[in-house]
């Protein structure tokens, strides 16, 4: 006989990240252990908002990005290329969000790839993933950055059909107080919500 189950609630993904899931380099991808020791690359900064429907900033969110180094390559053994990794780049990079919503990294720009896995070549993007209280799983997108002549055939930027959504998932070149002097800088406010709502992807 098999024993009927009752379903039990679903959790959100929060409510709350203590302050030890971050580390002090955390949001820099440019080393690994030693900082006189940096990637190769154009150093760039990106940084943006978090809001809720309505503008409200999402404060308390964990933002975490992964990308190829500026070459393309993953510091991986799923990519065949993993040996020319570049050993200074992290490749992945986690913030948490302030009280104003606000995010932001340090990392290179990243080269494009052929996936080993469709033969498909993707554009330079940059993944993230977001978690916070309320959030039933983690949501999930790409950011692509403008000028940028293999967007057109990059399936995942491709899957959204209307333009001006895509749109949303672009890079846009900007001066930010915090960014390095030395890297270049662009903003991107991701909307959980609402009007202008940022695309996510399946996970």
């Amino acid at each position: 006989m098999v024993k009927k189950r009752t379903p039990t609630p679903s959790h959100t993904v929060g409510p709350f990240f203590p302050a030890r899931f971050f580390g002090e380099g955390d949001y820099d991808l440019t080393f690994v252990d030693d900082p006189a020791k940096r990637a190769q690359g154009q150093k760039i900064y990106i940084g943006g908002n978090i809001y809720e429907a309505e503008r409200v900033p999402r404060w308390n969110c964990m933002v975490e990005i992964w990308q190829p180094d500026a070459g393309g390559c993953f510091n991986h053994p799923n990519d065949p290329r993993h040996s020319h990794a570049d050993p200074n780049f992290m490749g992945w990079g986690r913030r948490s969000s302030d009280d104003a919503g606000w995010y932001d990294f340090v990392t290179v720009k990243p080269g494009g790839y052929t996936d080993p896995l469709t033969g498909f070549r993707r554009a330079p993007h940059i993944d993230v993933a977001i978690m916070s209280s309320g959030l039933m799983r983690r949501l999930v997108t790409t950011l692509f950055f403008p000028d940028e002549p293999a967007n057109a055939e990059d399936p995942v930027f491709n899957a959204i059909p209307e333009a001006d959504v895509r749109e949303r998932l672009i890079l846009k070149p900007a001066k930010l107080e915090g960014a390095p002097a030395d890297a270049t800088a662009y903003r991107l406010d991701i909307v959980l919500q609402g009007d202008g709502e940022t695309p996510f992807f399946v996970d």
